[in-house]
């Protein structure tokens, strides 16, 4: 099902359309001028396609409804597609595992999982050129939230991916180049960034295991185009992922979402690790920067990727524009919220202050 075409085999990512009950017709533009502009061979949603317990209050026929929306799109052109899950979906009131059971009602949905270790949707997908297989394409569930901060891939996971993968050179003789696509970032994206001063334009304010630190992209390492508005929200603890996709050299790409306002890619170790920017309209994200990923994959095992903006495939209008408005205005996480309610309320002290001392003074 999923083969090469003149060598080339080309997947779509859709990353954090996070909808709630109404899904915003500019979520949708952005996806149908993607298909159309891309002509892919199939579509990845990386995760976080929904969110939201008061939206949907665990309504299983109103989670099936909106499912429906986003991926008919994909389904109306006949384009096979498989999902990721982020640390949102859940919060809609049904499991991922439910979730899952929606998809496949979905025509053109090919999605798997793999029962016997944690998480859904972890699968190892074969890309065809006739009856050889070119590529592997591997779906990670990255999980969700924990107490603080978040989840990284879990043990079990990484060492079905390492079974999965010599069980094929076993088979073959040789590593198969592949490409992963999961949800929350691995820790090591930090090595594409730069630490520096508070004043520097542009810098962006770490968290959590960042805290108090701040980064720009290093530009001699990330594609020219990439933009980066918000730090990193890279699992608490580093499990070792990384270090297994270096081990035999056959990993050619590795890309995630989860950070809406991040679109940038970059060696690390061998590997082309990358941000998809978050593509819904109804949560916040980087303007009309908004966009999904195109990534090319080559019978003779590499790859190239890039990205599509709203403002290049659709143009620079938005029907909703208030909602528009409100979601550039919106906090990037709760950090990033609280973190403006102590600036905003440092603000209105030092305004106070000078009023009474003003006061004083005229007295």
């Amino acid at each position: 099902m999923l083969n090469f075409k003149n060598n080339r085999f080309r997947i779509l990512m859709i990353a954090d359309t996070q909808e709630g009950r109404r899904v915003s017709p500019d979520t949708l533009k952005l996806i149908n001028a993607s298909l159309d502009e891309a002509k892919p061979d199939m579509v990845v949603f990386s995760g976080d396609q929904i969110w939201g317990k008061r939206n949907f209050k665990g309504n299983k026929n109103e989670v099936e409804r909106v499912l429906r929306e986003l991926t008919e799109p994909v389904s109306k052109r006949n384009i096979p597609f498989a999902v990721c899950f982020g640390n949102h979906d859940r919060q809609v009131g049904l499991s991922n595992a439910e979730q899952f059971e929606i998809y496949k009602k979905f025509p053109c949905f090919i999605g798997e999982t793999t029962p016997e270790i944690d998480g859904v949707g972890n699968f190892c997908y074969e890309i065809k050129d006739g009856d050889e297989i070119k590529f592997l394409l591997y779906l990670i569930d990255s999980h969700s939230n924990l107490k603080i901060g978040y989840d990284n891939v879990h043990n079990n996971q990484i060492e079905w991916y390492k079974k999965t993968r010599d069980s094929y050179i076993e088979k073959y003789g040789k590593p198969i180049s592949s490409v992963v696509i999961q949800h929350i970032p691995v820790c090591e994206v930090f090595e594409l960034l730069t630490q520096v001063k508070r004043t520097k334009r542009g810098a962006v304010r770490g968290f959590r295991t960042h805290d108090g630190e701040y980064f720009v992209l290093n530009r001699e390492r990330v594609n020219k185009e990439g933009f980066m508005k918000e730090s990193p929200a890279d699992p608490q603890e580093n499990s070792g992922e990384f270090a297994a996709f270096t081990e035999k050299g056959e990993v050619k790409g590795l890309y995630f979402g989860h950070d809406h306002n991040n679109s940038f890619n970059g060696d690390i170790n061998g590997i082309d690790v990358g941000y998809t920017q978050g593509a819904g309209f109804n949560v916040y994200g980087p303007g009309k920067d908004r966009g999904t990923r195109v990534i090319d994959l080559y019978s003779d095992g590499t790859l190239k990727t890039f990205d599509l903006r709203y403002k290049n495939i659709v143009g620079k209008k938005v029907e909703k524009k208030l909602k528009y408005m409100i979601m550039q205005l919106c906090p990037t996480n709760m950090f990033d919220a609280l973190t403006r309610a102590a600036r905003f309320f440092a603000c209105v002290a030092v305004i106070l202050i000078a009023v009474l001392l003003l006061i004083t003074f005229l007295k």
